[in-house]
């Protein structure tokens, strides 16, 4: 068995023995469909990128895109974080915009087709897919408030925020705060991106012999 097959079993063991103790408690059956689609993203992520997208992701970045989902969807709604700590919604948002831009650039800028493309170029793209990952999580959130009558993006409650007016309703002050967070984070990754390739090109250079 893989390390990542031991991880994703681990990972789901414990979703299902929390999810066991929330129906032995009591708690809402919300809890529950947490739980369960934390479990399905641990299980399915990894092979649908590798069937997909025919990308293997790294074991580093598949496993921070997994406990992403778990802290997310299960740990954050379980104990109420998004609305007991303040930060824990911003930190959310800013680590997305950055697991976001370093995955799919594994996807759309395998290795072996890196060199086609100029580095600006690659590093400018994977921020821009940052900024549409910010922006499709905020239409997730809004089709999820329509049809489950949840408050994801805070339209009933006055919280306060990093940016906005007191005249904006505080739902749109939460969705702009979330895509400016997630903007940030896909920028960071880029930087990491762009010293990264960077680092490699020159280790390139280096082991290349004189006169090459």
């Amino acid at each position: 068995m893989t390390k990542l097959k031991k991880t994703s079993l681990i990972l789901s063991i414990l979703l299902m023995i929390a999810l066991v103790i929330d129906l032995f408690l009591g708690k809402e059956l919300m809890m529950t469909f947490y739980a369960i689609i934390s479990i399905f993203i641990v299980n399915v992520f990894h092979p649908f990128f590798k069937k997909i997208f025919r990308t293997d992701l790294s074991f580093s970045i598949t496993l921070a895109d997994m406990l992403f989902a778990v802290f997310g969807t299960y740990i954050g709604n379980r104990f109420d974080l998004y609305h007991t700590f303040f930060a824990y919604d911003i930190m959310l948002h800013f680590i997305s915009g950055i697991l976001i831009s370093l995955t799919l650039y594994e996807v759309f800028f395998p290795s072996s087709y890196r060199n086609n493309i100029p580095l600006v170029a690659r590093v400018s793209l994977s921020m821009i897919i940052g900024l549409a990952g910010a922006g499709f999580w905020e239409l997730c959130e809004y089709f999820l408030d329509i049809f489950t009558g949840l408050d994801v993006q805070r339209n009933l409650v006055e919280d306060f925020e990093l940016i906005g007016r007191s005249w904006q309703n505080s739902g749109i002050k939460d969705s702009m705060n979330d895509m400016f967070n997630g903007t940030l984070g896909s920028i960071i990754a880029g930087a990491v991106i762009y010293f990264r390739e960077r680092r490699k090109m020159k280790m390139s250079e280096d082991h290349l012999p004189a006169g090459k």
